[in-house]
């Protein structure tokens, strides 16, 4: 059984966060370990208030969940701190050496609150195999105007590897066109994944796209055919929601 180590924050609404993480690897057949980072109050539409879970209450609670089974993939979402991220790298350092971890860079909620600073995610990145920033989170990680040109995106994928990230998958999902691309950004190369798009009639598409590919990495699957797998996992469930 795939076992995914998910260290993220509450999300009251259920809408995002360790609610969705949670729901997406139980659909695909995978076990979960939840760490809290922090408690959010927030509703669909607003985020009122963050509580910051001590940082050495996260090591402990990823200590607690590698002791206990085997881990298969991590994955990161809200952490809170940097002080909170330094002591997550530790202790993946520590217990999950070797685990492939899948990071979305969560800096706003979907109402536009802000959930993480930019400087958190620092100490992660060389933990980090695939990073999932969006169109936005891409441009600002790497310092460059946000753009979804495939050479901007590839100078933007280039800097946030030379920062630590293994490999970089840059969302489309936000962006315009009929057309929804990802680029994925690893051993030189860029890959790319086409899809119709669709309207945005759900939250937690990061939380959902992240856990998913943590999921296929967990299962055995290449880079590539993880962003093929979590991406066809995502557009269904949000074309289920179009249905409705």
């Amino acid at each position: 059984m795939t076992r995914v180590l998910i260290i993220a924050g509450t999300d009251s609404s259920g809408g995002a966060g360790l609610t969705r993480d949670t729901a997406t690897a139980t659909t695909l057949g995978c076990t979960v370990a939840p760490v809290v980072t922090a408690v959010t109050v927030q509703t669909h539409k607003q985020l009122h208030d963050i509580t910051p879970i001590p940082p050495e209450v996260i090591s402990a609670q990823i200590r607690a969940a590698a002791e206990s089974d085997r881990i298969s993939a991590v994955k990161l979402g809200m952490i809170g701190s940097a002080q909170a991220a330094q002591e997550i790298a530790d202790a993946l350092g520590r217990f999950c050496p070797n685990t492939p971890v899948v990071f979305d860079p969560v800096l706003r909620s979907s109402s536009g609150g802000v959930l993480m600073k930019d400087e958190t995610l620092m100490p992660l990145l060389e933990r980090t195999t695939l990073l999932t920033p969006n169109l936005a989170e891409a441009a600002h990680l790497s310092g460059r105007a946000e753009s979804s040109r495939p050479v901007d995106l590839a100078r933007q994928g280039e800097r946030l590897q030379r920062l630590g990230a293994q490999a970089v998958l840059i969302k489309g999902g936000h962006g315009s066109g009929g057309t929804s691309i990802d680029h994925l950004f690893a051993d030189g190369h860029m890959t790319r994944f086409e899809r119709p798009r669709l309207p945005q009639g759900r939250r937690g598409t990061g939380c959902t796209l992240a856990t998913a590919l943590a999921c296929a990495l967990g299962a055995g699957a290449s880079l590539a055919e993880a962003c093929q797998q979590a991406g066809d996992h995502v557009h269904k469930w949000i074309k289920s929601a179009a249905a409705a």
